[in-house]
C-alpha cells in the first residue's frame, strides 16, 4: 500500500486529501500546515488523520512514502527536494497543482452530474404522476363513452320490443279489416237479393268495403315502415357492438402502453438515482 503525506492544508491540499481518502491502495500518513484552521487540516481531523504544523514530522514517520508539496512555497520545495531519497519521493508543487486541478475538475463534473441526475429524477417522477393522472382521466372518459353506447344498445333493444308489440296490434287491425271486408261482401249480397228494399244494405256494404280497403292500405303502409325501422335498429345494434369492441380494444392498448411507459420511467428513474449516488460517492 502506498503511503502518502501532504504538505499544505489549503484548498489544493484539501482537494488532494479528499480524493486520496476515497482511493483504494493509498494510506494517508498525515497532512502538515502552519495554519491549524486550514480546510485540509480540518478535513484530516474529521477523519482521524495525523496533523502537524511542521512538515518534518511527516518525514520522520517510518516506511517508504510519497510527500506531495501543495504549498507553493519555494523554501518548503527546496527543503523537501534536499530530503528526496530512496524512502522518500517528493511530488513538486507544479505536479501537485496539476493533480488538484484535475481533482477539482472532476468534482465540478460530479456536481454537474449530480444536479442533472437529480433534475432528471425529478422530471421522471413528475412524468410518472402525470402519466397515471392522464391514464385515470382517459379510463374515465372511455368508461363514460362505453356506458353511453351501452345505454344506446339498451334503448335499441327496448325499441325492438315495442315494435314487436306494434306488430301484434297491426295483426289485430288486419284481422278486423279482413272481417270487415267479408262483412261488406255479405252485406252486398243481401242487398242484391232484397232488391229495392235492400238499397240501405248496399250503402252499408259500400261503406264497409271502403273502410276495409283503407284499413288494409294503412296496415300495409305501417308494416313496411316497421320493416324499415327493424332494419335501421339492426344496423344501429351492429354499429354499437362494433363501437363497444373498439373501445375495449382501445382500453387494452392504452393499458399496455401505460404499463410500458411506466416501466420505462421507472427504469430511467433507477438509472438517474444510480448516477446521483455515484456522484455523491465520488465527492
Amino acid at each position: 500500500m502506498n503511503q502518502v503525506g501532504i504538505v499544505g492544508g489549503g484548498k489544493g491540499g484539501a482537494s488532494l486529501l479528499s480524493c486520496m481518502l476515497q482511493t483504494p491502495g493509498i494510506k494517508v500518513l498525515g497532512i502538515a500546515d502552519t495554519n491549524l484552521g486550514s480546510p485540509g487540516i480540518q478535513l484530516a481531523k474529521a477523519h482521524g488523520i495525523f496533523t502537524t504544523t511542521d512538515f518534518r514530522d511527516l518525514l520522520a514517520l517510518p516506511g517508504k512514502k510519497t510527500i506531495i508539496d501543495a504549498t507553493g512555497v519555494p523554501e518548503v520545495a527546496r527543503a523537501l527536494k534536499e530530503m528526496d531519497g530512496d524512502n522518500l519521493q517528493v511530488v513538486s508543487p507544479e505536479v501537485a497543482e496539476l493533480l488538484w486541478t484535475i481533482i477539482e475538475d472532476r468534482e465540478s463534473t460530479n456536481r454537474v452530474l449530480m444536479q442533472e441526475s437529480s433534475s432528471l429524477l425529478s422530471f421522471i417522477q413528475t412524468g410518472i404522476v402525470q402519466l397515471e393522472e392522464m391514464n385515470d382521466e382517459s379510463e374515465a372518459a372511455l368508461g363514460a363513452a362505453a356506458h353511453r353506447i351501452q345505454s344506446l344498445a339498451e334503448l335499441t333493444a327496448n325499441s325492438h320490443e315495442l315494435l314487436q308489440h306494434t306488430e301484434a296490434i297491426i295483426k289485430i287491425v288486419r284481422n278486423v279489416a279482413d272481417k270487415s271486408r267479408i262483412l261488406g261482401i255479405n252485406a252486398a249480397i243481401e242487398s242484391a237479393r232484397a232488391g229495392e228494399q235492400g238499397r240501405g244494405f248496399g250503402v252499408v256494404a259500400d261503406a264497409i268495403h271502403e273502410l276495409a280497403a283503407h284499413s288494409v292500405e294503412s296496415v300495409q303502409s305501417v308494416t313496411g315502415t316497421i320493416k324499415e325501422i327493424y332494419t335501421t335498429l339492426a344496423s344501429i345494434r351492429e354499429q354499437v357492438e362494433i363501437a363497444l369492441q373498439d373501445i375495449h380494444r382501445l382500453e387494452e392498448k392504452q393499458s399496455a402502453l401505460t404499463q410500458e411507459l411506466h416501466a420505462a420511467f421507472e427504469e430511467m428513474g433507477a438509472s438517474a438515482e444510480n448516477l446521483r449516488k455515484l456522484s455523491e460517492a465520488k465527492k
